[in-house]
């Protein structure tokens, strides 16, 4: 016969079981939601990245490149989109490397490229191709199906002379947006390719461009502009008018030296790589990154062949994991980076970084087949842990166009 006295603690019993069943479930939580924490932080806040594996190699077979120059991914980056440019081709790869299309072939005519430079994939998954010397602007779709064309050599409304670097399409699919290099410009066109207008002209004050090279957009609609003639970045609001810049020729860790492209994270920093290639400049190809306020966060790498090194980095493009692509065209590869602290990679390079010369922990086995490492904790947090860094000097609009006399 149960009691009434066994009932209470049979009830008692059961009631203790759920509420360690209970703790479990929040303890796991809260372990779930401050790995998380960590991981986005070490994404957005990371100093450290890790060369992870390279692919490529000089060559015009599939996978191989001659003078590859910029990167882009598919929405849901299953593609990751590389420019072929002396190859005339654009080719298509899994985030791993693998091969898997050709885009684009060498010719005069439509669908076809002289030299392919700079692209960008839209939210549709369309492929717009900036033709340096073809002087036009190339729209595929996903699966590399030629759509149109437009743009002819000049110096009108509606024309490049020399150049057309870059193509960038913004999220409500209305407008695009090309660096019209040797025009020191950027030309807008409405989707289907007529001219809307232009903003810029030759100079240095906030505004004007010298040799604009890449265009971005950023998540709250501001547009990015870097110029190789007045090595710097412009920021301008959606409407172009101009917010800050920063740079100026040089090594330091808000300089650049024959500056090359830009990209931006979910964050809005911005990856610009930099091969300092110029005479009196450090000769130390490098990428940097800065928040979207132009303040420097980190920079890594070295002049070399060896992987994690740079001998004159080109495009680069940034996953949603916070891996970095960087495109080389004298060593025709592509190499990936993950910040420490985030993702796990297949190496243990660590890439050194924020205020002093940038060492490569050397790697004893091949980066592309060593099993990946678990991450110790205490490294990550020490890897997120602040910097010190050397403080860039922003510099607004009306400051700089006092500087050179308005």
């Amino acid at each position: 016969m149960i009691t009434r006295s066994n009932n209470a603690k049979h009830l008692s019993f059961i009631l203790s079981s759920i509420s360690i069943t209970v703790l479990f479930v929040v303890l796991a939580v809260v372990v779930v939601a401050v790995n998380t924490h960590l991981s986005v932080y070490a994404f957005e806040k990371a100093t450290e990245y890790k060369f992870v594996k390279k692919w490529g190699g000089a060559g015009s077979g599939d996978g191989q490149f001659l003078r590859p120059h910029d990167l882009d991914f598919s929405p849901d980056e299953k593609i990751l989109y590389a420019v072929d440019r002396d190859g005339a081709r654009v080719q298509a790869f899994d985030k791993d490397g693998q091969f898997l299309f050709i885009l684009g072939e060498t010719g005069e005519g439509e669908g076809q490229f002289t030299m392919p430079y700079g692209l960008d994939v839209d939210k549709a998954g369309n492929v717009w191709v900036a033709d340096r010397f073809g002087f036009k602007i190339l729209k595929f779709d996903k699966d590399g199906k030629f759509i149109m064309q437009f743009g002819e050599k000049g110096k009108g409304e509606g024309q490049f002379f020399l150049q057309p670097r870059h193509v960038k399409i913004d999220k409500d699919l209305k407008y695009v947006y090309v660096s019209d290099s040797k025009n020191h410009r950027i030309s807008i066109f409405d989707i289907n390719g007529n001219f809307v207008k232009v903003v810029g002209k030759l100079g240095n004050k906030s505004g004007e461009f010298n040799l604009p090279t890449t265009l971005e957009i950023d998540s709250k609609g501001n547009f990015y502009v870097n110029e190789r003639g007045n090595e710097r970045i412009q920021k301008f609001d959606s409407n172009w008018n101009p917010i800050l810049m920063w740079g100026s020729k040089g090594s330091g860790d808000n300089q650049f030296c024959h500056m090359e492209h830009i990209a931006l994270d979910k964050y809005d920093n911005v990856y610009v790589t930099d091969p300092q290639s110029d005479p009196g400049c450090s000769q130390q190809p490098r990428v940097l990154k800065f928040d979207s306020e132009g303040k420097f966060i980190t920079k890594w790498g070295t002049k070399g062949k060896g992987d994690g090194q740079f001998l004159d980095p080109e495009h680069l493009a940034v996953d949603s994991e916070g891996n970095v692509y960087v495109s080389d065209r004298k060593k025709d590869d592509i190499q990936k980076f993950a910040p420490v602290g985030g993702e796990t990679s297949s190496s243990n390079e660590i890439i050194g970084t924020s205020t002093s010369n940038n060492n490569l922990i050397s790697s004893t086995s091949s980066p592309q087949s060593e099993t990946p490492k678990k991450m110790d904790t205490t490294n990550v947090l020490s890897a997120m842990a602040p910097k010190l860094a050397n403080t860039t000097k922003i510099i607004d609009t009306k400051a700089w166009d006092k500087l050179f006399g308005q």
